[in-house]
């Protein structure tokens, strides 16, 4: 992550307004910072674009008569020559370093917005997450509970269960997600529970499923099938 001073930096060195010493040092810094150097061009890109952007507009009318008031007060203040004989060529380029400076804050603002919520992304998996209820049926315990956290990106997930007795020998409980760019069920691994009847397993599909829009647990032979054949004890859409 930048610091903030360093991407304030980077704002007043893609609009040209850093001394040269400063504008030295702080190229130093991006010679030793891939990141920062992405963010500066990124900068400059959007500083770029920012007169393409701005809508023209007609100054009031009352503008040129007030400038050139608070002008004249100041020139009858200090006794300088007449009005008229004074260029007002400043004027333009005071305004336009102005609406830079404003112009390049904005930007410095939406690039920092952008890198923190992909950042808040990376970090928070549930922005990401897909849940799903499962419900018993027969032979299950009417009782029993399966919930399944789906994390679609990472092509995994968990699923939890409550008051599902362990299955009798020679059999086990097998997870499947049901996916619409698939014909059969994709088979998401063996679920073994506790001796209280619970269990919280992370699970990965065998083939991927980007589609998923259903898991559903069955009975099947030990050490589980590649093809459902057993009944189905839970399923669930999200």
């Amino acid at each position: 992550m930048i610091p903030e001073e360093q991407q304030d930096q980077a704002a007043l060195y893609a609009l040209g307004l850093l001394e040269p010493d400063e504008a030295a040092a702080f190229e130093s810094q991006l010679s030793a910072n891939a990141e920062l150097r992405d963010m500066t061009r990124e900068l400059r890109e959007a500083a770029g674009s920012v007169a393409f952007t701005a809508p023209l507009r007609t100054p009031p009318a009352s503008l040129k008569e007030r400038i050139m008031r608070e002008i004249a007060n100041e020139a009858a203040e200090r006794k300088v020559v007449p009005l008229q004989r004074r260029p007002l060529g400043w004027v333009p380029w005071a305004i336009a370093a102005a609406l830079a400076i404003f112009c390049g804050l904005l930007a410095v603002d939406r690039i920092r917005l952008k890198r923190q919520l992909a950042a808040l992304r990376g970090v928070d998996q549930l922005m990401q997450t897909t849940f799903f209820t499962l419900a018993p049926s027969a032979p299950a315990p009417a009782d029993a509970k399966a919930t399944v956290a789906w994390e679609p990106g990472n092509q995994s997930g968990v699923i939890r269960i409550s008051n599902l007795p362990a299955p009798q020998p020679g059999k086990d409980y097998q997870l499947w997600a049901v996916d619409t760019e698939h014909k059969d069920p994709i088979s998401a691994g063996i679920i073994r529970v506790d001796k209280n009847g619970g269990a919280q397993v992370r699970f990965k599909p065998v083939e991927n499923a980007q589609h998923v829009k259903a898991f559903a647990i069955s009975l099947e032979r030990e050490g589980g099938v590649q093809k459902k054949e057993g009944p189905i004890l839970f399923v669930g859409s999200s």
